[in-house]
Parts: C-alpha cells; structure tokens; sequence
C-alpha cells in the first residue's frame, strides 16, 4: 500500500461539505441548544446553586442541575466494557473533579445559553483531593486485569537472579505525560424526542455501545432509542464512548419535548473526555557480551480514578516482543483525583513501546552494537511467555529488505 492512492468511500462527500455530521441535522426542526457548566474546584461537594437569574436571562428555556434532574441508571460494575454501561449526570452534588458538569442551560440560541451559564451562583464545600502522580506514586495498588481483559503482571523464570549476574545490564525509568484525544470535530450531539421515542444524532465510534449506554443511562427500553451517526470527524479513542454531552441533550430534549444540541467548547474537552494516564515505566534489561538478552523486566505505574478505574496494558506489548528466558511484567494504578483514563489512538502499545525501545538503544549504546543488530539477535521464534508458534512473523525479514532497497 505504500506509495499508492486509495480513496476513501466517503472523501468526496467530506471535501465537498455533503457529508454531515452529528451537530450539522436539521431535519427536525429548529432546535435548542444547551451548554455545560463545569465545577471550578478539584474535589467537594454542592452545598448551593442558585439559578434563578440564569432562569431569567433571554433565550433560556431550562436550567437542569442536580436537584432536578431526572432520576438515571447507575454504572453496572459487572458488565465488562466500561462503553456498554450507564455514565449518569448531574445525579448527586459530589464533584469529582474539575470541570465535571454541574448544571447545564438550555435556551433558544447558543449564544444565549453559554451567556446565562455565567449567571448560575455554585457553593461549595471543598475538600482535599490528590492531583500529583509524582507524589503518590507510593499509593499505587495492583488491579484484577488490565485494558483488553489482559493479566496484571506475568513472569516467566527467575528475572531477579538473571539480571543479577548478566554481564551487561540497563535499568532505566521513563515518563509519559497525560495526552488527550482533540478531533476536529467537538463531541457534540442532538436528541430529538419522538413521543416515547429517542433519536440522538451522535459522533460516535462504537454505535451498539452509545445505544446500550444511553438506554441504561436513561432507564428505557433500547428499542426506544435510535443512534445515527454516519460520520465521525475524528475520534483517536475518545469517541469509543459516550460523555456528558450526549447524556444531557437526551435528558434536556425528553423534558422539553424539543430537539436540544449540546456541543464541548474546545476548552471543555480537557475535562470532560478521559485522556490517556501519565506513566511511570521501569525497564530492566539484561544481556550477554554477545547482545542476547537473559531477562526483561516492564513495570509500569499510572493514575487512575478512584471512581472509575482504568488500567492500560502499557507492558502488555513486551510479553511478546523480544526473545529473553527471563520475564516480568506489572501493572500499577496510582489514584488521583482527575476525569477518567480513557483509550487513546495506539492504547497501552504506544506509551509502553516507547519506553522499551528506548531501552534497548541503550544497551546497543552499551554494548557498542548497531541498534537494528541488537533486535535481530533478540527476535523470538515463538511467543517468548506462552511457547506458542507465531502464524506469521516476518519482522526481521522486513529489516533486511529495507536495508537492502535503501542501501
């Protein structure tokens, strides 16, 4: 495929703007709009919000907040995927974190709703939360699995001994920072009521999992609930679920009995999307004169909510990826007071190979050996954990024909 054109099924219609998307539907008339407020402190609860003049502002047909927002499901721990379940807003005056929704105005025009969203007057009672992955990296604790319904840790042989007494070793931590999805296309949807019935124009990745969730979410039968989205304008994971804004317009629509549309401000996707959690990654590596590893080690430690946990299979990728006798793998989660880890485009592999690879050019550098040597002297014939025959595995062939083609 490299060098050849492919076109894309929907690239005209993209490119000519006929392709529309979730915020773009007109067919059911003229709509409302809402706009989300969020909390201005890291942790508490709502002792008072007083909306009285949002209430009287031009335009605004309803403020919602938790005191009179529709009774919802709540998460169902025990189905598997944290997308198929219910995500409730505006359900009690806890604040979790900072920008979690706490009321939501919904008027005539956009304009007029985000105008009276500054009128709302919020009270709280602020407690001491836990913001520093640094700091509390001492708090970490083990989870049952991992993303992916993978094991928290395996170990193959006797790592510690191997490392002990390889001739050449690394042991190295690398970081990673939080990273957060930001298509083009703001998270944004419109509901349309059809008398017990739900239409919700969505950008959604998954759309069997935005029916299910919303459903649970709002206690009504999922044959009640049609999800339409034809396209997506970006998503890098964050759009596998839903968030608050398609809740809301659901909830703000069936009371009103009007199509409501709620988009994220640019700026409220920091805090109202999951992101992916900053990491803290130990990589040991032991090796022979000759470059052969003898042992390695992947741990790694990273936030997670304390409300709704989120474990990246960030040394998942090393179980399979060099030839060493020798293994271990961990899984950490440090909780922290911050919005839910999420998937992000590459989940897990991504941060994870960054950290080993760089591993690995630091025992070439030690050794002396040429980088790309160093992983073909390490390329397994087999699952390096289970024993298991790869059914194709072609890696170190690929190396070589590029060297040979760029000389």
């Amino acid at each position: 495929m490299i060098g050849q054109a492919i076109n894309r099924v929907d690239g005209p219609l993209k490119v000519t703007g006929q392709a529309t998307y979730a915020y773009e539907h007109w067919e059911a008339g003229q709509p409302l709009y809402g706009f989300i407020l969020g909390a201005t402190i890291g942790r508490g609860r709502i002792t008072g919000i007083d909306t009285s003049r949002a209430e009287q502002s031009p335009g605004v047909r309803m403020v919602m907040t938790d005191r009179n927002a529709p009774p919802q499901g709540a998460p169902d721990e025990s189905v598997p995927s944290h997308y198929w379940r219910a995500q409730p807003v505006l359900s009690s005056s806890e604040v979790r974190h900072y920008g979690q929704p706490v009321a939501l105005v919904v008027a005539t025009t956009f304009e007029q709703a985000r105008a009276a969203s500054n009128l709302i007057d919020v009270e709280y009672a602020v407690e001491r939360g836990h913001y520093d992955f640094a700091a509390r990296q001492d708090q970490a604790y083990a989870p049952k699995l991992v993303n992916a319904f993978l094991a928290t840790d395996t170990a193959v042989g006797d790592f510690d001994s191997a490392f002990h007494t390889a001739a050449v070793k690394v042991d190295q931590t690398y970081t990673t920072p939080y990273q957060f999805s930001q298509p083009m296309e703001p998270h944004n949807c419109m509901a349309v009521p059809r008398g017990d019935d739900l239409t919700i124009y969505v950008s959604a990745q998954i759309v069997d999992s935005a029916h299910i969730s919303i459903a649970s979410t709002l206690r009504i039968d999922p044959q009640r609930i049609l999800v339409i989205a034809p396209y997506v304008g970006g998503g890098f994971g964050s759009k596998l679920g839903i968030h608050s804004e398609t809740i809301l317009a659901a909830l703000a629509a069936r009371r009103l009995n009007q199509p409501v549309k709620v988009a994220m401000a640019r700026q409220q996707m920091f805090h109202l999307l999951g992101l992916r959690p900053a990491t803290s990654q130990r990589v040991r590596l032991a090796a022979g004169r000759d470059g052969r590893l003898a042992a390695i080690a992947h741990e790694v430690n990273m936030y997670s909510s304390p409300h709704s946990e989120y474990a990246e299979q960030t040394a998942a990728t090393t179980r399979g990826l060099y030839a060493a006798p020798n293994r271990l793998t961990r899984h950490r989660l440090t909780p922290l007071d911050l919005p839910r880890g999420e998937d992000v485009r590459a989940p897990g592999e991504a941060p994870g190979l960054l950290a080993v690879e760089s591993a690995m050019d630091e025992l070439a550098d030690t050794l002396g050996m040429d980088p790309i040597e160093l992983r073909i002297r390490n390329e397994p014939t087999v699952h390096p954990e289970t024993g298991v025959p790869f059914t194709d595995h072609h890696l170190v062939e690929c190396i070589r024909e590029n060297a040979r083609r760029f000389d």
